[in-house]
């Protein structure tokens, strides 16, 4: 069996990031199987929703390739799962199989690498640690998070910020973290802060 299973999701997921997920559909049941089985791993996908009746068009092309830590069987035949982001992947072509499960093939895509905090992007750790105070069932996914890793820190806003899937794929798409710490910088009301070392 070759490529990846898709699993498109409006909740959003990047490397190292956590995730309760409810499987319903038969072909999600099937696709978890045989990801738990070491068939075929899967990625979590973002959807463009102004790509309204083609389900493909919908996906865009990085995704974050996911590995199962927790899985339980609900009542009415759901199974709860709780995924973890392992790569970056950036999918190629995507096709239908015969019970409507997408599959891509697909290559790794290079992410940004961990970086400190410093002075000047402090505040992005401690409005994330503000943020999982306020929302525990987020924060309570991370024994040990990584406040320390700038990196880290802009992934997870990344993942909780209600911005529009192309804004996402662009940050992503970066070669660094360098624009996203920009973006989150100003979008946190902290343009006196001194970034320009960080562009």
């Amino acid at each position: 069996m070759v490529g990846i299973a898709l699993f498109p999701s409006s909740s959003h997921l990047l490397p190292n990031g956590r995730l309760e997920i409810t499987i319903a559909e038969e072909r999600y049941i099937r696709m978890i199987k045989q990801s738990l089985a070491s068939e075929r791993s899967f990625a979590l996908c973002m959807l463009n929703e102004s790509e309204e009746h083609d389900e493909i068009k919908k996906i865009p092309a990085i995704s974050t390739e996911v590995h199962i830590i927790d899985f339980n069987a609900l009542d009415g035949g759901l199974l709860s799962i709780l995924v973890e982001g392992s790569q970056t992947v950036r999918l190629l072509a995507i096709k239908v199989e015969d019970d409507g499960l997408l599959r891509a093939d697909y290559e790794p895509y290079p992410h940004w690498k961990a970086a400190p905090i410093e002075p000047a992007t402090l505040c992005l750790s401690e409005k994330l640690k503000l943020f999982y105070a306020t929302m525990p069932e987020i924060g309570s996914l991370y024994s040990k998070p990584e406040y320390d890793n700038l990196t880290w820190v802009c992934q997870r806003w990344i993942e909780i910020l209600p911005l529009e899937v192309h804004y996402k794929q662009l940050l992503l798409t970066q070669e660094n973290i360098k624009l996203t710490v920009r973006f989150l910088l100003k979008l946190l009301d902290n343009d006196n802060l001194p970034i320009a070392e960080l562009v």
